[in-house]
């Protein structure tokens, strides 16, 4: 459980357009994401070139990526990397593309273990601050592009840190 939420560490960021290779489907409240890492590596072992693949993403930046999907009615999540290479990239990990767009993200830091199957309640509770704390502090909205940008370390400890990112316009 993350300490109150006057100790957030929030920042906005402009980012550019970026391309994830990754694992989409679509996605609710309820979801389960840790479901879709899973998904993603078993997908990037398969095949003669498995080996390959999951050394070729070892140095990747890993994202959890929610965006609504094309009408608007849900959303979806994917599991992935960013690939520097485009198109060309997720082609060759086998895996599906998903386009971010440019924009001003809110981020936050939280901390926490990442386990499978559980719901990890520090990054609910990011996204909770973000929403209804900083963003209306700074008249912004979130546009619906959500990001778990994944640090470096052992998720599974409590200590382990990350951020998550809301794509945002003006009120």
């Amino acid at each position: 459980m993350n300490s109150p939420a006057s100790t957030f560490e929030t920042a906005l960021i402009e980012y550019g357009t970026f391309m994830v290779a990754g694992v989409t489907a679509p996605a609710s409240e309820q979801s389960v994401f840790s479901d879709w890492w899973q998904e993603l590596y078993k997908k990037l072992e398969q095949g003669e070139n498995g080996t390959a693949k999951l050394a070729a993403v070892e140095k990747l930046q890993r994202v959890g990526v929610i965006m609504p999907d094309a009408d608007d009615a849900g959303a979806t999540y994917t599991a992935g990397f960013i690939v520097p290479g485009g198109i060309k990239d997720v082609v060759a990990l086998g895996l599906t593309g998903v386009m971010v767009p440019a924009a001003m993200y809110a981020t936050v830091l939280v901390q926490g273990a990442v386990l499978a199957g559980e719901t990890p309640h520090h990054i609910k509770e990011g996204f909770e601050h973000l929403h209804t704390e900083f963003l209306p502090s700074k008249r912004l909205v979130p546009t619906g592009v959500h990001l778990e940008v994944y640090g470096p370390g052992e998720m599974t400890s409590k200590n382990y840190r990350m951020y998550l990112w809301t794509a945002t316009t003006s009120a």
